[in-house]
């Protein structure tokens, strides 16, 4: 017996995997006897199985977006501080201020390395962020650092806008 067809037989529509069949589908398939009863049965349970972790893989991927917008919104202050302190290195570096340009080169990484370990933490361990406050996320070591370099600067540099973490004070004082 001679087929002709208009598609080769490589070029015909395949059947849809038993997997991707709706429940109708699968129930008209049993009924028809192409397919086992039990197997329909573990079939529709590994559906609805896949569809339950389907939506419980979306509300966490809905999480992880909140929780980054939350601690980015935190660590804004940290950034703009970044920014600032860039071109204020910039800009005693292109004026020959060296002792200001290596007081901010210094400062620009201390902040960059805190707002750098705190996303990194939250990209390893993904949850709520523990504060909304930026500066929980710089360690007192840091501010103390940060102070004594201050002091060490030529009073003709202080002048000129006070650092953030000069200014503010994380224990009260």
């Amino acid at each position: 017996m001679t087929l002709d067809s208009k598609n080769c037989k490589d070029c015909r529509p395949k059947r849809k995997p038993v997997s991707k069949l709706s429940a109708k589908e699968i129930h008209n398939k049993v009924q028809t006897g192409d397919i086992n009863a039990l197997m329909a049965k573990h079939l529709r349970e590994k559906q609805a199985q896949d569809e339950r972790n389907k939506q419980g893989m979306a509300a966490r991927k809905r999480w992880l977006k909140v929780w980054k917008a939350e601690l980015k919104e935190a660590l804004k202050p940290i950034t703009r501080e970044i920014i600032s302190a860039r071109n204020t290195w910039t800009y005693a570096r292109d004026k020959g201020y060296v002792d200001k340009a290596t007081f901010y080169h210094e400062y620009m990484g201390l902040l960059k390395r805190a707002k750098e370990y705190a996303e990194y933490s939250h990209t390893l361990h993904p949850r709520r962020p523990a504060s909304a406050e930026w500066d929980d996320y710089i360690e007192p070591e840091v501010f103390t650092r940060v102070r004594e370099m201050w002091a060490g600067l030529p009073p003709v540099y202080k002048h000129s806008k006070i650092p953030l973490l000069i200014k503010h004070r994380p224990d009260g004082e």
